[in-house]
């Protein structure tokens, strides 16, 4: 018995023995959302020291003894995991990815920071927000996406730019375009639209959405004063996709779609309704003359042929006495002109992407193929592009890496503005009662020499021009070609010290052809015109940083040294000539007479210097603090350099002792900042005094003086300051910020008005200044959180106060847009304009508002004696922002993004034009027309109509057409479904997604029959009208 215990106990110590020696555990770690290996997860022994990191296949191994409990588990970009040891020695881990991690790092200037140690003002939208959606740039998307920055989409042309604005408008005559970064380089300084043909271009539609990792706007002073001078708008920071260590990793994705008008216009009267109009007044005006019903009639059909110049029926006299149908009357047409020149848009998006390597080697290659034909005749956008990013981890102490895109873009727009050959604004104002089509007595269209109908461009309001026929005559061509490529090298030395040198090359190469036609149009008096533009801008640009981090204890430092300098060239060729000998030549070589050749060429250059410094206590206090001396070749001789700073500060109030017991808070910080930025969008020769040699005087070469100089001229300064709020709260499930901030901008261009003496009747000086004042309010939530279902919701809101301080005078109007008064003490944008006072009962004639000679307001129906008035409402909404849902459940999900905008007036040109109540004839008209003054319909608040001699000017710019511009826009709408991993893997995949999407799909305005997303200024041109796209796609990854 003896023996047999103390064998026992031998068998015991050895079995415990074991037991308190370590083991090896073994495991992968993927990730949620496509199930694909995750390398570099630290994995922790929970309470102990040690742990391992996952390898490029997402393995790890770990040596663990017997005291430990469990493993945890953490990535940046996603939840962190603890998983409990058991005796098992393998363990199949999944993350997932995480929105609202303090420990997730942020695209700020020159380098990333954390979230939590951020003293500055930034929003990040992400990458899911711009891929596969039919738009041709990114902006577009960023509607609605980010606090305080509103995004204005005003034309549906394709590649069309954007109007983005970043807490507000910065300045009156200078640029108020955000600074755009890419991958750490900013975009070229000659502006986003290089074209000359193109009605409207953006140069940043060469960047595929579907590239971008991530967009960052930076918008208060300790977030964008390390730019300087070009920060006074915000900084928009795009940065690109990069490889992951791991397999090689191919995506692919197809979206095709088809798109229609966004918004329904103003309803207008058919063919007979506007015939009848004419003939029901000049049918009045002969029975109050004396004449019998029969004659009456007889005579308003000859007035109205003779008016309108044609007439679309079958018998010269379509209508009897009273008004009624002539027996066997019919129209031979009805032209819709807003159906011949609207069509089906459609998109095509295909893109593919692989990326991988090792820990030391990373890639990220793309291709894509972009296609979009407008809803508009003549409009369409296609674009290829290639993407190749490379990062190489040589040893320790140096790498190297360089950042290549490279686009092709082919743009056709049709011509703008008010012109005829806008198809646009001619379908518009163009009455149905005109044909499309040229034809015989019997109101069949007669054929051309090819069989086809022949094109007619007969109307009174349009002469000679037909935009359907105009269409397949006239050319109006952009070409875009686009290089950037940025490589760079980096070394690491000392403790803490790293050295970074990058350079870059933007190359734009824009070729234009313009042609107009020799038969019809614009150009029948020269027998045709013919335009070519070659133009090439080119901006290198040398980036040197060094960076020091160094923690002592609790105390930590960042401090950042660095030198940028760029120079950019644009250099432009134009050439025209005239006389063409027949249709079908479109090459100057063809035509008999040159015209104008030009050419210019310019220059900018920018030299700087920066600092910036971030310290922190115990990761709870922070302090911010750059500097940088700009140096831009635009300014005066002594103002050529400028001085702008920044400081900010933080407080993680949660991190205190005595909130440790407050559980439901998760994170709580405030914030503070002020600093000096700058803005340098002006002209490049502005301060210069300038001659033009292109004058000729007497058959020989001439200059005349055409620029003043001013030696003083210098940057537009803006001073901000910024109070802000960060909070999270039940385990993170509502997170959100609160900020106020002021920015005031003074040294704003300005023209100073001078003695016509000098020869010129203003100098732009830098006289005066802009106040934005504002509240943004960001909040996310996750109402539910499940294993197979999740709710997200993404709310922001801003307001902003605009306001002008001073300038040359009290008050002067706009002098590019003379609706627009600019004066001290109200927003930038206030309208300026005659006061509509409704109509005479007594005759039907409108009237307006003036001052007597007591100043009292007084009505009057003479329109010259019309004084233009304040106090009627701004352009600037009152409020404006963004309401998202993201819903997954299980396999499936859905994403709603919503975007609204409150109070501003918008001015209703389009509508202006269909009220001329016959002052235009021939021009289209309202349906209200119908309900016109008359002395049978006193009670109307139309003014009357008038066939013939009509002076009323009723439909004369005045507050008359100016309207609540409130909206909101559903903007984009997804549904899709994730193959199950078990059933993609069977065809070869990691991950296939397909999906339906809608862009633009609904919108709700309190002004009907117009687009709402005007200009900033509350105005339109005539554009193209906004789309809405539906769409399908799938996308797979293998």
């Amino acid at each position: 018995m003896r023996k047999l215990l103390q064998s026992l106990f031998v068998l015991m110590f050895i079995a415990f023995s074991a037991l308190a020696q370590d083991r090896t555990v073994t495991g992968t770690v993927t990730s949620s959302e496509d199930g694909l290996p995750l390398p570099g997860v630290t994995v922790k022994i929970t309470g102990q020291t040690g742990g391992a990191i996952t390898n490029a296949t997402g393995v790890f191994t770990v040596s663990v003894n017997s005291s430990a409990k469990a493993l945890e588990f953490s990535a940046l970009g996603f939840v962190s995991q603890t998983r409990i040891l058991t005796a098992a020695s393998t363990y199949s881990v999944v993350l997932t990815a995480s929105t609202n991690e303090l420990n997730d790092v942020i695209v700020v200037a020159y380098g990333t920071v954390k979230k939590e140690s951020f003293t500055g003002a930034a929003s990040v939208v992400e990458s899911k927000n711009f891929a596969d959606r039919p738009n041709t740039s990114f902006q577009k998307s960023l509607q609605g996406a980010a606090a305080g920055v509103q995004v204005t989409s005003v034309s549906g042309q394709p590649g069309a730019a954007t109007q983005v604005r970043v807490r507000g408008v910065g300045s009156i005559s200078a640029g108020s375009t955000p600074l755009y970064v890419i991958d750490g380089i900013a975009v070229t300084s000659s502006g986003t639209d290089l074209t000359s043909v193109a009605q409207t271009a953006d140069v940043l539609s060469s960047l595929n959405p579907n590239d971008i990792e991530s967009v960052t706007i930076l918008k208060d002073a300790a977030a964008t004063a390390v730019y300087g001078s070009r920060a006074a708008n915000g900084v928009v920071l795009i940065t690109t996709k990069q490889g992951k260590a791991g397999p090689t990793k191919f995506n692919a994705s197809v979206t095709g779609g088809y798109s229609y008008q966004a918004v329904k216009k103003h309803e207008v009267l058919n063919a007979q309704e506007y015939y009848k109009l004419y003939f029901d007044s000049y049918y009045a005006q002969r029975i109050a003359a004396g004449l019998t019903p029969d004659a009456a009639a007889v005579a308003a059909n000859t007035l109205t042929r003779t008016r309108l110049s044609v007439n679309p029926f079958n018998t010269p006299n379509p209508f009897v006495a009273g008004g009624a149908l002539a027996p066997g009357a019919a129209l031979f047409y009805d032209t819709d002109w807003r159906d011949e020149v609207l069509r089906r848009g459609q998109t095509k998006d295909v893109n593919v992407s692989a990326s991988g390597g090792t820990e030391k080697l990373k890639y990220y290659v793309s291709g894509g193929y972009f296609d979009q034909k407008g809803i508009v005749i003549g409009s369409d956008f296609k674009r290829y592009s290639g993407k190749f990013n490379l990062s190489n981890q040589v040893n320790d102490f140096f790498s190297f890496g360089i950042n290549n895109t490279l686009a092709s873009s082919t743009q056709n727009t049709p011509p703008g503005a008010g012109g005829g050959a806008n198809p646009v604004r001619f379908a518009d104002i163009i009455s149905n009662i005109y044909s499309l089509y040229v034809r015989d007595a019997n109101g069949n269209p007669v054929p051309d020499a090819n069989g086809n109908p022949t094109y007619s461009y007969v109307n009174p309001v349009s002469p000679d021009f037909n935009p359907v026929g105009l269409n397949e005559l006239d050319t109006y061509l952009t070409k875009i070609t686009r290089i950037t490529t940025s490589p760079y090298a980096q070394v690491k030395f000392l403790n803490g010290f790293t050295a970074r040198s990058t350079v870059s090359l933007d190359y734009s190469a824009v070729r234009e052809n313009q042609f107009y036609n020799l038969l019809h149009g614009n150009a029948v008096g020269v027998k045709g015109r013919g335009y070519r533009y070659s133009k090439e801008d080119i901006t290198t640009t040398f980036i040197n940083t060094l960076t020091y981090n160094k923690s002592i204890d609790k105390h930590n430092f960042d401090i950042l040294l660095g030198q940028e300098a760029y120079r950019n060239k644009y250099d432009q060729i134009t050439a025209m000539a005239t006389g063409y000998g027949f249709a079908g030549q479109t090459e100057l070589v063809s035509a008999s007479t040159p015209g104008t050749a030009s050419s210019f060429y310019t220059e900018a250059r920018l030299e700087s210097y920066f600092s910036r410094a971030n310290y922190d206590y115990d990761n709870k206090y922070y302090l911010s603090g750059s500097y940088r001396r700009d140096g831009f070749s635009a300014f005066g001789p002594d103002k050529k350099f400028g001085n702008f700073w920044s400081v900010g500060g933080a407080w993680r109030i949660n991190k205190e002792n005595f909130m440790q017991n407050v559980k439901f808070v998760d994170d709580l910080k405030l914030r503070a900042s002020y600093g000096v930025t700058g803005n340098n969008d002006i002209s490049r020769y502005a301060a210069q005094g300038l001659y033009s040699l292109a004058n000729a005087y007497e058959g020989l070469a001439g200059m005349s003086y055409t620029q003043l100089a001013n030696d003083e001229l210098a940057w537009e300064r803006s001073k901000a300051l910024e109070f802000g709020l960060e909070f999270a709260v039940l385990d993170r499930r509502l997170s959100g910020e609160i900020s106020y901030f002021e920015k005031k901008s003074d040294g704003l261009l300005f023209a100073k008005p001078l003695s016509r003496t000098t020869g010129f009747s203003t100098i732009n000086t830098n006289l005066a200044e802009m106040n934005n004042t504002g509240i943004e309010l960001a909040l996310n939530a996750t109402p539910i959180r499940t294993d197979n279902f999740k709710w997200n919701i993404a709310f922001n809101i801003t307001k902003i106060k605009n306001k002008v301080i001073s300038s040359t005078q009290d008050e002067v109007v706009d002098p590019n847009d003379g609706t627009k008064l600019l004066k001290v003490g109200q927003d930038r944008y206030q309208w300026y304009l005659r006061e509509y006072a409704g109509i005479d009962q007594a005759d039907g004639r409108p009237m307006w508002y003036r001052d007597d000679a007591s100043g009292n307001k007084v009505t009057t129906k003479v329109y010259a004696e019309a004084k233009q008035y304040t106090g009627l409402g701004s352009a600037l909404p009152k409020y404006y922002g963004g309401f998202n849902n993201t819903l997954s459940y299980k396999e499936f999900d859905l994403s709603v993004f919503t975007y609204f905008s409150l109070g501003g007036k918008v001015y209703d040109a389009l509508y202006a034009a269909l009220m001329h109540n016959g002052i235009s004839p021939g021009q289209q008209m309202s349906k209200d027309v119908l309900n016109a003054w008359s002395p049978t319909n006193t009670t109307s608040t139309t003014p009357r109509f008038l066939p013939a001699s009509n002076t009323d000017l009723s439909n004369s710019s005045s507050s008359r057409f100016l309207y609540d511009g409130s909206y909101m826009r559903v903007k984009n709408i997804t549904l899709g479904y994730t193959l199950k991993k078990e059933w993609a893997s069977k065809v070869k995949l990691s991950t296939a997604r397909l999906f339906v999407m809608a862009e633009n799909p609904f919108t709700y305005a309190a002004h009907k029959g117009f687009d709402p997303e005007a200009t900033i200024a509350g105005t339109s041109n005539n554009d193209i009208p906004n789309i809405k796209t539906f769409s399908i796609g799938l996308t797979a990854g293998f």
